[in-house]
């Protein structure tokens, strides 16, 4: 598959920062930067809709890009693949990219999807009445841009209750080179006893996101232990109530 020709546009300094951001989105563009290579950090908007276009039946961290900058003051295409994407975790749409600048003779690190096959054939769903766990859906790999798999399969078929298996069974090109640690578990076959456990801690962290659909910087976290701190400070009695009562004078006592 070739390189994809995305045109941008540079993004103005009042296009800059979290509230112009948020703009940007309602105007139904995406805010991002392109960097690397030794060259300035370049603020660009990406037109949302002809995007998403672009991306269809597509994996989107192995698409390589050739960029053509609108307002950059020259007509230099940039090669470059998608560094990080951020979503909103509740709406799934896009929040943030990041555009890497790459040389096509040179190796890059990338993370491509896991395809899982015959899931619903597998002897463990089939026969035993496991069900699938997902432990991995993507591996970070390291190859040329020309090489970067668009997906990695691994056929199930003949897995059984109980069985795993990890990143180390997992059989890719010999030009790509996996870079996760060889232990870590990619899927296995459980008993639904068990994933019944593990939907309910799943399901108590999704409440905690949709209180908080974005985070930005570490501030955030600090700002959500504060309401801890003033519980605590609301729930100490004041010190006047703290005080020991007065003991009763001895007459009053007799009486």
């Amino acid at each position: 598959m070739g390189n994809l020709a995305l045109l941008v546009d540079k993004r103005d300094e009042n296009e800059i920062g979290k509230n112009a951001s948020r703009r940007l989105r309602s105007g139904d563009f995406i805010p991002a930067v392109m960097y690397g290579l030794g060259g300035d950090p370049v603020n660009i908007k990406v037109d949302e809709k002809k995007f998403k276009e672009m991306l269809k039946d597509r994996s989107i961290l192995s698409l390589i890009f050739d960029i053509h900058i609108n307002g950059a003051g020259n007509n230099k295409k940039e090669t470059a693949i998608l560094k990080d994407v951020q979503r909103n975790p509740i709406t799934r749409e896009f929040q943030h990219l990041d555009f890497l600048r790459i040389e096509m003779e040179k190796e890059v690190e990338t993370s491509v999807p896991i395809l899982i096959v015959n899931e619903e054939e597998s002897l463990g769903v089939k026969e035993d009445g496991g069900v699938l766990q997902h432990g991995l859906r993507e591996l970070h790999v390291s190859c040329l841009p020309v090489d970067i798999p668009e997906k990695i399969k691994f056929d199930i078929k003949d897995l059984r209750m109980g069985d795993i298996v990890r990143v180390s069974e997992i059989e890719v090109e010999d030009k790509v080179k996996i870079l996760n640690d060889p232990n870590e578990v990619v899927v296995s076959i459980i008993h639904p006893t068990h994933l019944v456990v593990e939907e309910e801690v799943e399901e108590v962290e999704e409440e905690a996101v949709e209180e908080e659909p974005e985070i930005i910087g570490k501030g955030k976290e600090e700002d959500r232990e504060k309401p801890k701190e003033e519980e605590l400070k609301k729930e100490e009695p004041p010190k006047a109530q703290q005080q020991q009562q007065p003991q009763q004078h001895p007459s009053q006592k007799r009486k």
